[in-house]
């Protein structure tokens, strides 16, 4: 009985370790996007805006890719006069969620296992009401 417990919570552990996939690096060859104007998007939780300019692919996961705003995105809040770094996060099916957070940075000092990058935090996202409008690059 101590043997099954034993390897059953082995098995959660390992389990909950890889929920929501991990973050790594953007595959190489990933190109930004341009926003052309700044634009205005609400969210749940109030308005999110997005400086103009070309956003680069920081970090991905399984869900899609994170794009780097150039300067820092507007979100309103209290923290650092409201200005935080992050910006567009795009599923491959066409959703598109705001972020902010560090993971580029985060995956530079992540220690690395045979299992892929730990310590790295999930940014924080937010889904928009409505939709930024971008081009490839």
């Amino acid at each position: 009985m101590k043997a099954y417990l034993c390897v059953l919570f082995s098995a959660l552990t390992l389990s909950s370790c890889n929920m929501g996939g991990l973050i790594q690096a953007p595959a190489s060859g990933t190109r930004g996007i341009l926003l052309s104007t700044e634009q205005i998007v609400a969210h749940k939780f109030g308005k999110i805006t997005f400086p103009a300019g070309l956003y680069l692919p920081e970090a991905s996961s399984e869900e899609g890719i994170y794009y780097a705003a150039p300067q820092p995105i507007h979100t309103g809040g209290v923290m650092k006069g409201g200005r935080e770094h992050g910006g567009l996060f795009l599923r491959p099916d066409g959703g598109q969620a705001a972020w902010v957070g560090q993971p580029g940075y985060q995956l530079q000092q992540a220690p690395s296992t045979l299992l892929g990058a730990r310590g790295v935090e999930r940014p924080i996202r937010y889904g928009l009401l409505g939709s930024v409008q971008y081009r490839p690059q």
